[in-house]
């Protein structure tokens, strides 16, 4: 691949960057090292993903976005765009070059009686939602409310809504985006078609969303919360969960995971049991399979709106330390290797205690509604039955981050058996650890992946978007 390095803003012309600068008006920040505000604008939610950029652009309208975009592609500059800074190998930063920094343009609108939701591309799911909610309404977005909606959405999206709703891409019905040369662009199913199935299960690769118009859904209030069990019934749950798949419906989801409990950091079974019905009733009809398990350590149920909902974990999935996410999609719960996973887990949590908040968490959507659609319809193609199984690990120091980044690919390994090479994107990222991969890339978008390498020939021939799961002509 013979594509020019990326340049860094000390490689620029002064007077260039000067006049840059200065071509903002006054509602607009623009922040270089020592500006007040500065070191606030590089912060991320993994402390290993915080980069020294060279110019952060707070941008504040849709001007902002094409001038920045503009100045980047002429000078060939490093550039990554921050929406909720979630990305743990460093894709929302730069290290010395231009960041454009969504986060100002946040803002949400419901037009409730066409049942559509207009956010700006640097919101949070927690800001969609609670407006949505204002209208009795709710889209399929992320479960940790501080999640950005611009990566997540263009990776795929899954939430607790994915059973009855699909994927939060299923969702978008349309986007304004700014490409490579700078053009501002209406997508639609009607306009820039071949855009419009791209951003669906691209990743980032195609252009800087300035606003995602999402369906929304009449919601009504929900009965939910987290259960913890002792690690020793593992065995039980596992098989309380296999049952429960058989009968589960739309209206319903669960997840569960490996974790230690602080203070003492003891192993547990952690669970998170949704019901999308406001009764308690309702809620232990659906889940009696796993309450027959025993009795949890700690119980906490209880009915919530839908925006208290995506509110559960997002407390255990706080700003700082060194994080990495890492997933394995498998379509059966085997549990000869989820309890070869948790003993790996056991044995390396207390080989390396630093690493005692790393959780991996089972998630078990349905498919009913996304496996529905052909899988060339959108550029996401794992159209199937598939649990997702997140590594979302979490430890201190800096010169542990191969052996931390080596345990979970041994994880991988492990779950590969019951299932297939199929990664989900938005867990594809460019890391310090890793060559670029087109076999991993065509295990993500499978048969859909020779188109979008047209478009992204078509769109932007030099791969000036360069973050995250990169598509290289």
């Amino acid at each position: 691949m013979n594509y020019q390095p990326k340049k860094l803003i000390k490689d620029i012309d002064p007077n260039d960057v000067q006049k840059f600068k200065e071509s903002f008006n006054i509602n607009t920040k623009v922040l270089t090292e020592g500006d007040e505000g500065y070191e606030k604008s590089i912060l991320r939610w993994a402390d290993n993903a915080i980069k020294k950029a060279g110019i952060v652009v707070q941008a504040t309208c849709l001007e902002d976005i094409v001038k920045t975009v503009n100045f980047a592609n002429k000078n060939n500059l490093d550039f990554a765009t921050c929406c909720g800074g979630h990305s743990t190998s460093g894709s929302s930063s730069s290290e010395g070059g231009i960041v454009l920094d969504m986060r100002k343009l946040n803002k949400v609108r419901v037009d409730a009686e066409k049942k559509l939701i207009y956010a700006q591309g640097g919101a949070l799911f927690g800001e969609v939602d609670s407006e949505a909610w204002k209208h009795g309404l709710a889209t399929v977005g992320g479960i940790v409310h501080h999640t950005g909606i611009g990566g997540l959405s263009l990776g795929g999206g899954f939430g607790h809504l994915t059973s009855k709703h699909g994927l939060t891409i299923d969702n978008i019905m349309g986007a304004t985006i700014v490409t490579a040369d700078g053009e501002v662009r209406e997508l639609s199913a009607n306009k820039n078609e071949d855009l419009f199935w791209a951003i669906r299960g691209c990743g980032i690769n195609f252009g800087v969303v300035y606003e995602f118009i999402f369906k929304a859904h009449e919601q009504k209030e929900v009965f939910a919360g987290l259960l913890l069990f002792p690690a020793e019934k593992l065995d039980s749950l596992v098989e309380a969960f296999n049952l429960w798949l058989k009968v589960r419906g739309v209206d319903e989801n669960a997840s569960f995971l490996f974790n230690r409990f602080p203070p003492e950091n003891k192993p547990t079974i952690g669970v998170l049991l949704f019901s999308n019905d406001p009764s308690e009733q309702v809620f232990r009809e659906k889940f009696s399979l796993i309450y027959k398990c025993g009795e949890p350590i700690i119980e906490k149920v209880e009915r919530m709106s839908y925006p208290e909902l995506n509110m559960l974990v997002s407390q255990t999935n706080d700003y700082g330390d060194r994080k990495a996410m890492l997933n394995a999609q498998i379509n059966c719960l085997n549990i000869s290797s989820i309890r070869k996973v948790y003993d790996s887990y056991i044995k390396f949590t207390n080989e390396n205690p630093e690493t005692s908040q790393t959780d991996i968490v089972f998630d078990l959507h349905s498919a009913e509604k996304f496996a529905a659609i052909p899988p060339d319809s959108t550029a996401f193609h794992p159209r199937k039955q598939i649990y997702n199984v997140v590594i979302i690990q979490r430890w201190k120091n800096e010169h542990d981050d191969k052996i931390v980044y080596n345990w979970a690919k041994s994880i991988q390994n492990i779950l590969s058996k019951d299932g297939d090479e199929t990664l989900y994107v938005n867990f594809v990222d460019t890391s310090d650890y890793e060559e670029y991969d087109e076999k991993k890339l065509k295990n993500g978008w499978g048969e859909n992946f020779e188109r979008l390498k047209e478009l992204k020939r078509k769109y932007d021939p030099n791969v000036f978007f360069r973050k995250g799961a990169v598509i290289f002509p």
